[in-house]
């Protein structure tokens, strides 16, 4: 067997020593050697790993933490929204009853948005609970906008009506057609000026002469002219079974044919015809038949404009 001689020396020593060694002690130097610089290299590695990971992780940690403050204040706010939604629905209601309409189905309104989840969306779910808070507010943040959806097709159902209802209203007498002190009222009397009994079919407001008089509703002049009995009178065709007359007038303003609204001058008081002084005769009729007009004149705040 063949061997090597290996010196080595002791530091703080003056003798030298030696050993004598087989030839195969070589390789195994040499792989000692590659096996120390394999080590200390893995523990550097692993040190690495280790710092990324720890690294990789706070950041990871701090992402979520952000993320999920993130998902509390958009929930807070849904929630605000969601608080403000019910009043709207609340004031939608009373505007159904108001006109008599049928208020919405609260089931509609609370429906659920979309189908049963899938089992792996259920299992990240538990698994990742950052996943489960986003995913309960996207489908809250759903619910919303269908009941935003909902609650503005209502809204726009009931402003629909209104306009309806609008229109039709302001073709209904409201207001008085002039001022000035009641004179006579509907109902039979004696005739001032011929003396004879018989049914006064309107109501005389009286004033001094030149008094504006305006219309009482929307409509068309059908009549504009001078009559024994009436004198100047003007009669409007409001388009829906109404009838309004104005008498005795000093000056028509308006010709026949030409359509009015409501609070537009049609001409002055006066005394002209059968009068016994400066008054207006305004007679309101309901298909053909003369019905009182004082049921007709209402107060400002609830005369439709």
């Amino acid at each position: 067997m063949r061997f090597f001689k290996l010196s080595f020396h002791i530091e703080g020593s003056s003798k030298s020593h030696a050993l004598r060694l087989p030839e195969f002690s070589k390789r195994v130097l040499r792989v000692g050697k590659g096996l120390v610089f394999a080590g200390i290299a893995l523990l550097v590695l692993q040190g690495s790993v280790l710092f990324t990971y720890d690294f990789l992780k706070d950041r990871a940690i701090g992402s979520r933490i952000s993320l999920s403050k993130k998902l509390d204040k958009e929930q807070a706010r849904l929630d605000s929204l969601n608080i403000e939604m019910e009043s709207r629905f609340e004031n939608e209601d009373l505007l159904h009853y108001k006109f008599g309409l049928n208020p919405t189905d609260r089931s509609t309104r609370e429906m659920s948005i979309g189908g049963p989840e899938a089992p792996e969306v259920r299992l990240s779910r538990s698994a990742y609970p950052i996943l489960d808070q986003a995913l309960t507010l996207r489908a809250k943040a759903e619910q919303f906008r269908s009941k935003a959806y909902e609650n503005e097709r209502s809204f726009t159902e009931v402003a629909g009506f209104v306009g309806q209802q609008y229109a039709h209203w302001q073709h209904i007498p409201s207001i008085s057609p002039t001022t000035g002190r009641y004179a006579s009222t509907f109902g039979a009397r004696v005739h001032p000026i011929t003396g004879v009994s018989r049914m006064h079919n309107g109501i005389d407001i009286a004033n001094s002469r030149w008094t504006p008089i305006y219309a009482s509703a929307d409509g068309v002049v059908t009549v504009s002219r001078y009559s024994e009995s009436f004198g100047n009178y003007v009669a409007l065709d409001h388009g829906n079974g109404y009838v309004t007359k104005y008498a005795h007038m000093q000056l028509n303003s308006v010709k026949q044919g030409q359509f009015v609204k409501r609070y537009q001058l049609l001409g002055y008081m006066g005394n002209t015809g059968l009068s016994a002084g400066p008054h207006l005769h305004y007679e309101v009729w309901y298909n053909s038949k003369a019905v009182n007009p004082l049921r007709y004149i209402l107060p400002g705040e609830y005369a439709i404009q």
